[in-house]
């Protein structure tokens, strides 16, 4: 009973501030009404078994999201991806470690804290690993906040007093974002079904592994390979609204009053990686225009933390219309949900 109850008040609150246009509305919404239960009652549950459910959607989300084309950029993209993702892990270590020296988290979660993940995904990895999940979530949700609603306008300040009267070229061939590509496809779910079955079957064998986030990444390895062969419908958006909620079920049920008291702690650290976040945009991106010859604009929007498919939303209205920035985007969205919590994990184990 406690779990139906804990998934309907979620589902409610996601629902709500999903309509409200609330920045990943539906996850924040059921993380918010999970712990609000959570901490009324003390009585909000889900079984723990249902992570994998929700990893695995995620994983095969982000996986469908990888077309040929995407892969076909790759070769002309791997330094500028190199340059973004090594530009990314220092920061994230910089600030990890800058977050557990001004507060009492564990070195793993503030690690994860400064993570330049998703929203949904990252807590749940940290979750699958031993970190504190409700503590991610927040700051990750203030980073989404900060990368969606503040660093574009930064950005865009940014560009104008760097190159002053530059307007940025609409680079040719790059009209429609590759990852529109499924977009012409009607997702449904008899159609996704044996898809998912995979992913989750990939997931199931991922978490078995002992691998950090195992079962996200078999999810998202799986359903890309399967959807780059062109046998993927997509996933219905419906069914990633699931996986959000499934997701704040598990962190929100989680949270406790002690926590929300510790949360105090978090303002400081979430200043300073908000300060970060411009310092590598600006100075990587100013960096990564002059040795690969990319509009300096596009350059920082690729440092951006938001996601890959608001980052499209995004560059369109700044007058930067170019698949790169996507692929890039996607790309480094995948590398730090495969690669960084092994990173995270090894460093803990020799410095923790």
């Amino acid at each position: 009973m406690w779990m139906i109850l804990t998934i309907l008040v979620a589902s409610v609150t996601g629902f709500c501030l999903l309509k409200l246009r609330v920045p990943g509305g539906m996850l924040v919404g059921a993380i918010i009404g999970a712990a609000a239960l959570s901490l009324i009652t003390q009585k909000a549950f889900i079984y723990p078994e249902t992570r994998i459910l929700a990893q695995s959607l995620t994983g095969a989300y982000i996986g469908c999201m990888v077309t040929r084309q995407d892969v076909c950029h790759l070769p002309k993209l791997i330094k500028p991806y190199l340059l973004v993702m090594g530009s990314l892990l220092a920061l994230n270590i910089c600030m990890g470690i800058a977050i557990y020296a001004l507060t009492d988290f564990d070195l793993l979660t503030c690690l994860f804290c400064a993570a330049p993940g998703g929203v949904s995904d990252t807590p749940l990895i940290a979750m699958d690993v031993g970190a504190d999940a409700s503590i991610v979530a927040v700051m990750q949700f203030v980073r989404m906040l900060f990368g969606m609603g503040c660093l574009p306008s930064i950005i865009l300040l940014s560009d104008r007093m760097i190159e002053p009267g530059h307007l940025p070229q609409q680079q040719e061939g790059t009209q429609s974002s590759p990852s529109k590509s499924n977009a012409d496809r009607k997702p449904t779910l008899i159609g996704f079904l044996p898809v998912f079955s995979v992913a989750l079957a990939a997931g199931t064998l991922g978490k078995c592994s002992g691998m950090p986030a195992g079962t996200m990444s078999a999810a998202l390895i799986v359903t890309a390979a399967i959807n780059i062969s062109g046998k993927c419908s997509g996933m219905p958006m419906w069914l990633r609204r699931v996986a959000q909620v499934i997701s704040g079920c598990c962190i929100g049920s989680g949270i406790m009053r002690e926590q929300v008291l510790r949360m105090r702690q978090m303002i400081l650290p979430a200043v300073l990686l908000c300060l970060g976040y411009i310092v590598c945009c600006i100075g990587v991106g100013y960096i990564m225009s002059k040795l690969f010859h990319i509009e300096l604009r596009e350059s920082m929007l690729t440092l951006s933390p938001a996601g890959a498919t608001e980052m499209a939303l995004i560059a369109a209205d700044l007058g930067v219309e170019s698949a790169n920035l996507v692929v890039l985007q996607l790309c480094r969205l995948v590398g730090v949900m495969v690669l960084f919590p092994h990173i995270f994990r090894l460093i803990v184990t020799v410095f923790g």
